[in-house]
């Protein structure tokens, strides 16, 4: 046996500690979380538990944060802040972090979350969501969309529900990706293995004489 086919089966057998990226069970967890996300904001009304109380917190919080701005652009803050808070988180852990595996849940969550504010944005003609507030309190689409055809706040809804959906489908299909691809290194790895067993050993021979 050469110092070569000795080396290769020792790396093969004994790899190095993988990366959180590079490990299936981190994955996994990873696609889990977008599967749940995505399933609790289907079936509970667009509101993920948990999630949507933060969701709610971080929308009245844009709506202070843009007080000094234009009355538009204060009503229109709250959803859209909602929306870009786990967004931005994603882009961070994606782009700056290179953490894949973080950035696919928080997608979800700003799937999801858009998916919230689509319920808020068409129910502005109708007005029949309880607020924060209770009575007197108002409705920022309502106010935004004030005089426009009713038309408008369902296209705008829709349009908004469908990147919320688009974005969880995204989150998933990241996982997912990412989750065939460590199955097939690690079948890849096992093939070697396997192969250099079967490589043929050269017996040590002495010196002559």
């Amino acid at each position: 046996m050469s110092v070569d086919d000795i080396d290769v089966r020792q790396a093969l057998a004994d790899p190095p500690p993988a990366p959180p990226g590079e490990r299936l069970w981190v994955w996994a967890v990873s696609a889990a979380a977008v599967i749940v996300i995505g399933a609790l904001s289907a079936t509970s009304g667009a509101r993920v538990p948990l999630l949507w109380f933060v969701d709610f917190g971080v929308h009245e919080f844009g709506h202070m944060v843009f007080m000094w701005a234009p009355w538009t652009v204060t009503a229109a803050a709250g959803s859209i802040s909602q929306v870009a808070l786990p967004l931005g988180l994603a882009a961070y852990f994606a782009f700056a972090r290179r953490e894949l595996w973080a950035a696919a849940p928080l997608l979800a969550w700003a799937g999801a979350s858009a998916r919230n504010a689509a319920v808020y944005i068409a129910d502005a003609p109708y007005q029949r969501l309880q607020l924060w507030g209770g009575e007197g309190s108002l409705h920022d689409w309502a106010q935004l969309l004030q005089g426009k055809p009713m038309m408008l706040a369902e296209e705008i809804a829709w349009t908004v529900n469908a990147v919320g959906w688009l974005a969880i489908a995204g989150a998933l299909a990241m996982a997912l990706v990412q989750i065939v691809r460590i199955v097939r290194l690690r079948r890849a790895a096992a093939a070697d293995l396997a192969r250099h067993a079967t490589l043929p050993v050269r017996e040590p021979r002495g010196p002559i004489g």
